[in-house]
């Protein structure tokens, strides 16, 4: 697999669409998370006051506890219940929560993780020939995080942002990629199998392409990953997230995926273009909540969570 990462991809220019500024639509938005959060005893409810500015006194003790509580859900090998995703979300919430790369939850949790590197029943492994053709087999595909054997289907792959990937391939897929997030925030990102997962998303050109046959959800969140990776790698990240954001529709949206999961992806990039598409998003994502605050009709806090990091890109 090559390792040059200097060569030029194909650039799309973000569409003439103003970049929203505060709006009464906004205001209103941003006061309903408020009440929303004040009260919530989570994860969410703290990370949402921080961010709000508005933190309880008591949320501190609450973060400790909060994470004695997720170290209790772990077993001897670090895993929650023997599950990649479940395991690589309870590592993304403690590290949210302030825990340290260094911490023994972290250590413990993602070394399980690391464990299922390149394991029977990862993404790409064996080689047909559509396989080879979509270069999504062995001789393309490195470094992916295996969610258990093929003897099994995959289990759905339940996203932060409550979207659900489901189907063999597609949730090996979206948890090896859900894995990867966490292992680069954890700083494994010196790690070969690491970066080779990161270079081979990168030269999966089908997933990158408008006309390519990937699932939208699954080259957000492919793009959500990469973004976390290392120096060298955030130049052709800035690329393949120029050309999502070249896709973005009139309305703000994009075809095929929900808001919030591209939101939260996009975030995750954080150059001038992704935020700009993010704010140029504000005014739909506006007409998505309702009066209680939430963003669907079972109350999802995740969710709720990535509204009100998107809107908080206002003041920025």
């Amino acid at each position: 697999m090559s390792n040059d990462f200097n060569q030029p991809r194909t650039r799309w220019e973000a569409p003439a669409t103003p970049v929203v500024g505060p709006s009464s639509e906004i205001h209103v938005a941003r006061d309903r998370l408020a009440s929303f959060f004040r009260d919530r005893a989570t994860r969410a409810g703290v990370l949402a006051r921080r961010l709000l500015g508005m933190p309880k006194k008591t949320d501190e003790q609450l973060a400790d506890h909060l994470v004695r509580e997720r170290r209790r859900k772990t077993r001897i090998d670090g895993s929650v219940e023997g599950s990649l995703t479940r395991t690589a979300w309870l590592s993304w919430e403690l590290l949210s929560l302030g825990c340290p790369p260094d911490h023994a939850a972290v250590v413990r949790t993602v070394g399980y993780i690391l464990a299922q590197q390149e394991r029977p029943g990862s993404f790409g492994e064996g080689c047909s020939d559509d396989q080879h053709a979509r270069k999504t087999c062995s001789h393309y595909v490195r470094g992916f995080f295996s969610p258990g054997t093929r003897e099994t289907v995959a289990p759905p792959v339940v996203l932060p942002s409550g979207v659900v990937v489901g189907g063999d391939d597609a949730a090996r897929f979206a948890a090896s990629c859900l894995a990867l997030r966490v292992a680069l925030r954890a700083g494994e990102d010196r790690r070969t199998g690491v970066r080779q997962h990161v270079e081979s998303l990168l030269e999966m050109d089908d997933l990158w392409d408008a006309a390519g046959s990937w699932p939208a959800t699954l080259a957000f969140l492919a793009l959500g990953a990469t973004a976390l990776g290392p120096l060298e790698y955030r130049g052709p990240v800035a690329d393949v997230a120029a050309g999502i954001v070249g896709r973005q529709d009139p309305d703000g949206g994009w075809q095929g995926v929900d808001l919030l999961h591209a939101l939260d992806m996009l975030m995750a990039v954080g150059t001038p273009a992704s935020l700009d598409a993010v704010r140029r998003a504000l005014p739909l994502l506006c007409t998505l909540q309702h009066e209680n605050g939430a963003f669907d009709e079972d109350g999802s806090e995740e969710r709720a969570l990535i509204a009100l990091r998107a809107l908080a890109l206002v003041d920025r």
